[in-house]
């Protein structure tokens, strides 16, 4: 006999219970399984057409049923239009940070100098490692294109003709293969956190070295880096990364303890605080802000940090600054920037002591 017909014939011996008992553990331990008992089920013994109607159906059900489900269970969306309503309706629960295995190009890390910026459209992530700089497309462990900075420089930002860097008193644009193309440069202040906005402007940090409340955002002609205006000065204090939603600019101020908002004609609207403190950078991603503090410094005699997780934490906001979300990396090391690239969040993790930044949180559910 072959191997399936006498199994078939001693479970012939057994009783309704236990055989009862054996298919379901079968369904339980095996994929496979379950989908062939689905199978047979749905052709032998449907579902009344009261519960299809009445349960699968039902506009006031559907959210319940759906609501647990995870965004890998996305196949559910695809079921019918009132499911796929329903999945839309109960999204919002399912955008929670978790960390995912990304192949981030490791020869990019290891470096005490690091910025990333994405350019508009979001297919393709433009890294700073010292003075190289590297445009990755969406398959990101493929190369990509890069070039060389002629001197080290700071942060960066992207549009799709151009990238920014800016270091000290300089801001400088150069075409993706590497020309330079326009230069800004600021006797007084120091220039950092480039940031491109709609309208063809550049917002850039203005900042005085060891006078933070001097802090002042310039905004600059994205083609020639010509000023239009600046704003700012007197509200700001340690002013770090920025973030544009629809017609406004969100601005770290570090030294506050909170979010400065202006309209991007440079008009304050109103000020954000929280549970955190010493806002770094900030990223926008559809609905939501992702904030990470700055650590602050302090050690105790042992040389360990007095704020441990200070630095270690990703705050996801609403955009009125109310906290959905905290994520604690689980790693050493503090946060060193943040940036949205193949729906995911890339977080950069710089080590305390060597300063490097050698590590990636790759984060899904923005």
């Amino acid at each position: 006999m072959a191997p399936a017909s006498r199994a078939a014939a001693r479970l012939a011996d057994l009783s309704h219970a236990q055989l009862l008992a054996i298919a379901a553990a079968g369904c339980e331990a095996s994929a496979e399984v379950r989908n062939r008992a689905d199978a047979i089920l749905a052709a032998h013994k449907p579902l009344a057409q009261w519960a299809i109607e009445g349960v699968l159906l039902s506009s006031d059900l559907v959210p319940h049923l759906l609501a647990p489900l995870q965004l890998e269970d996305g196949a559910a969306a695809a079921v019918c239009s009132r499911w796929a309503d329903g999945w839309k309706a109960t999204n919002e629960g399912r955008r929670r940070l978790r960390q995912v295995a990304f192949d981030f190009p490791q020869d990019l890390l290891g470096t005490d100098s690091f910025d990333m910026a994405v350019v508009p459209g979001g297919d393709e992530l433009v890294v700073r490692s010292d003075t190289t700089v590297r445009i990755l497309a969406r398959n990101i462990s493929s190369g990509g294109t890069s070039f060389k900075l002629p001197t080290h420089s700071g942060y960066i930002a992207a549009s799709e003709e151009f990238v920014y860097t800016a270091c000290y008193h300089d801001l400088s644009s150069f075409t993706h293969a590497g020309t330079e193309v326009a230069d800004y440069e600021d006797l007084d202040k120091c220039l950092a956190y480039p940031l491109l906005g709609p309208g063809g402007l550049l917002f850039c940090n203005l900042y005085e070295m060891g006078e933070p409340e001097q802090d002042e955002i310039i905004a600059l002609d994205a083609r020639t880096l010509q000023p239009r205006y600046r704003f700012g000065l007197s509200l700001l204090n340690d002013a770090r990364g920025m973030a544009v939603t629809g017609e406004e600019l969100f601005v770290c101020d570090a030294g506050n303890d909170r979010l400065q908002v202006f309209s991007l004609a440079g008009e304050h609207r109103r000020s954000i605080t929280g549970e955190w403190k010493r806002p770094a950078e900030l990223c926008f991603v559809k609905d939501r802000l992702y904030l990470f503090e700055a650590w602050d410094g302090a050690v105790d005699e042992e040389g360990e940090p007095i704020n441990p997780l200070q630095g270690r934490r990703i705050f996801v906001l609403s955009l009125q600054g109310d906290t959905l979300q905290v994520y604690t990396n689980p790693i050493e090391g503090q946060f060193d920037g943040l940036c949205c690239f193949d729906k995911t969040l890339l977080a950069p993790v710089r080590e305390r002591n060597s300063g490097r930044v050698d590590k990636m949180v790759v984060l899904c559910g923005v």
